[in-house]
């Protein structure tokens, strides 16, 4: 979500009202940091990235998932072989919030087929992370953001999108979800196919879909043939959704940057998220595995935290590594792209 505070937001602040236990469910669940006695997600699919080339593609989700959104709200019609690179930014989309920049792109992504979009919820993106030789190391799959900017022009739209909120929040089924929990699958075929591991990734609404699509795939396949895992920013509210697929919400291989500051799902907020591992954005820029002292106040005086665009100086490599060099080593070998070049 990009832009000022939407009523999304204000509608997902005055629930939390609603639900007081909620705030001390949240505190003893912040999951604590990486040590070899609680090792909590292994975050195989991120190990299955090639040493050279994760870092970039860390980074590189902010932009793609907020060029998702451009996309869609542009209307562009893709049929799968597009590259995506610095270049691919549009000058202008409609509603109020300026496009993706996209000049600090790091590397250069394929898409692999037409946007996952039945008319009924769901839009997602699938691209495949290229190497230098334009082989697959990677498939991504991007959520769109909620549809805040282009409320004027899709009112019933963004009406779709906090019943969304509510099925996620709640575990109920809607057809924006089923849509969801199929593009994932249909993901995970792709990367099966190319032998590349699969990350699943969205901010707000859709990095709580993310979430539960990650959750959905690790207990359909146990990352065989390939591993597969979310990366998500601010993520908004999963945490039924995951449990009612009989899974431990920490356990799920992903992991979450929450900024201190974020009044809606922060760890300070009444909704904090609490799927998958949570990597802590201080105010400051840098993050680590501990939330700072602020206050569910101090949160509230910077609502802006939300935003994906508010991420654009923060170095998600930068608060991967250390996490990542302390989780227990996978079995899987990074990925080669043995399988060719992709399509």
């Amino acid at each position: 979500m990009r832009a000022t505070l939407s009523a999304r937001l204000i509608v997902l602040i005055a629930l939390a009202t609603l639900l007081p236990g909620q705030s001390k469910t949240r505190a003893a669940e912040v999951a604590p940091p990486v040590t070899a006695t609680n090792a909590g997600p292994r975050l195989c699919f991120l190990q299955a990235v090639p040493d050279d080339q994760r870092a970039a593609i860390a980074d590189d989700i902010k932009l793609l998932i907020g060029w998702t959104f451009d996309a869609y709200a542009a209307e562009r019609r893709y049929q799968g072989g597009e590259i995506v690179d610095r270049t691919s930014g549009f000058t202008e989309v409609p509603g109020f919030a300026a496009p993706t920049p996209m000049q600090d792109l790091g590397g250069r992504y394929r898409l692999v087929q037409p946007p996952f979009d039945r008319g009924r919820g769901y839009y997602g993106l699938l691209f495949a992370a290229l190497d230098a030789r334009s082989r697959p190391v990677a498939l991504i799959l991007t959520n769109r953001l909620f549809r805040a900017p282009v409320m004027l022009q899709q009112p019933v739209g963004l009406a779709t999108d906090l019943l969304t909120n509510a099925a996620l929040a709640f575990d109920l089924n809607t057809d924006g979800v089923v849509d969801a929990l199929a593009a994932a699958e249909s993901a995970y075929a792709e990367a099966a196919m190319r032998d590349v591991p699969l990350i699943l990734s969205g901010q707000s609404q859709a990095g709580a879909t993310a979430q539960l699509q990650a959750a959905k795939l690790q207990k359909t396949h146990g990352g065989r043939p390939v591993p597969s895992g979310f990366i998500s920013l601010n993520a908004a509210e999963a945490l039924f959704s995951v449990r009612g697929l009989g899974l431990d919400a920490d356990r799920i291989d992903g992991v979450n940057f929450s900024k201190d500051y974020d009044p809606a799902f922060g760890p300070h907020a009444l909704l904090a998220n609490a799927v998958g591992r949570q990597i802590y954005v201080h105010p400051d820029g840098t993050a680590g595995a501990a939330p700072g002292t602020s206050t569910l106040f101090d949160a509230l005086l910077h609502p802006r935290e939300h935003l994906l665009d508010t991420f654009t100086k923060v170095s998600l490599a930068a608060g991967l590594k250390p996490v990542l060099a302390a989780a227990p080593k996978c079995t899987q070998p990074a990925a080669t792209g043995s399988k060719g070049t992709d399509r």
